[in-house]
């Protein structure tokens, strides 16, 4: 089954509209009654916690390493305003120190997404929104190693700010939220609050029908109170990728898109953090 995720990385349909970055979501909707259906693959491998700061070796595994298929549901409610479902099905690999391997593969936590946009000015290329979301706690959490789990165990809310700007043959997009994290009453456990920034840019490379994506990351999480441990932790991270768009007959294109997510700075606690995250994927627009 991993194989087979990872062979879909990268390989989609898409009308009409070029991909955007995965991490910095934009301020675009669809037109009224339209769908977009997404299927994107990440995949990261962890190999260090984070303590006072510094990245020490996981103390309870020699392989640690997560597989998440993301199908997204988008349908256009008006022209503009967007919902979306994301469902995510998570496949995890831990080796533990002992040598014993542990798998799980389970359904993940769906987010609930609406967004409304509320600028747009085709002229200065300059779009705006707000998005309000909604993340259940559908993961498989109860009775589950952390290292296992395909959840969070919480149920959070975050309502996000989007914006676009085109410049020369450049667009340049960016967004920050706040996300209230619930409390996972079955561990005794307060997870923090977080705040999240990310700024994003596709720049075309010459007359060729590839298109260099970057990303910055930055993601605040607060102190997670809690019986056995306090916790919290920022992380900064590089997304580097690449787009490949071919335009079809009646306005479709053909797109290709893959790229890496690495930690650049790192603070606090967390009990692991990824080495990188490869990604790809794209969309269909009916």
């Amino acid at each position: 089954m991993r194989s087979t995720w990872l062979a879909l990385i990268g390989i989609t349909l898409a009308s009409a509209a070029s991909a955007t970055p995965w991490f910095t979501q934009d301020p675009r909707t669809l037109p009224a009654g339209k769908w977009r259906v997404e299927e994107h693959v990440l995949y990261s491998q962890f190999n260090d916690a984070l303590v006072d700061d510094e990245r020490e070796p996981l103390s309870t595994a020699q392989d640690f390493s997560a597989l998440t298929l993301h199908t997204r549901i988008r349908y256009g409610l008006q022209d503009n305003v967007t919902v979306f479902a994301d469902i995510p099905w998570v496949s995890k690999h831990v080796t533990t120190a002992s040598g014993s391997a542990l798998d799980n593969d389970d359904l993940g936590d769906i987010t609930l997404l609406v967004k409304s946009k509320y600028y747009d000015n085709r002229e200065q290329r300059s779009r705006r929104a707000w998005a309000l979301s909604l993340k259940l706690d559908t993961g498989d959490t109860r009775g589950t190693p952390a290292a296992l789990a395909t959840g969070s165990g919480t149920t959070d809310w975050s309502v996000i700010h989007l914006w676009e700007k085109g410049v020369g043959d450049a667009t340049y997009y960016a967004s920050t939220g706040f996300t209230i994290t619930g409390r996972r009453g079955d561990l005794n456990r307060n997870p923090g609050d977080a705040v999240f920034l990310n700024v994003a840019g596709e720049h075309p490379v010459g007359h060729s029908p590839w298109k260099f994506v970057w990303e910055m990351n930055g993601r605040y999480e607060g102190e997670t109170k809690g019986a056995e441990a306090t916790t919290g932790a920022t992380t900064v991270s590089l997304s580097p990728g690449v787009q490949y768009v071919r335009p079809g007959k009646q306005g479709k294109l053909l797109q290709l898109e893959a790229g890496v997510q690495v930690p650049a700075l790192t603070w606090g606690d967390a009990p692991a953090i990824p080495d990188y995250t490869a990604y790809g994927g794209g969309f269909i627009v009916f």
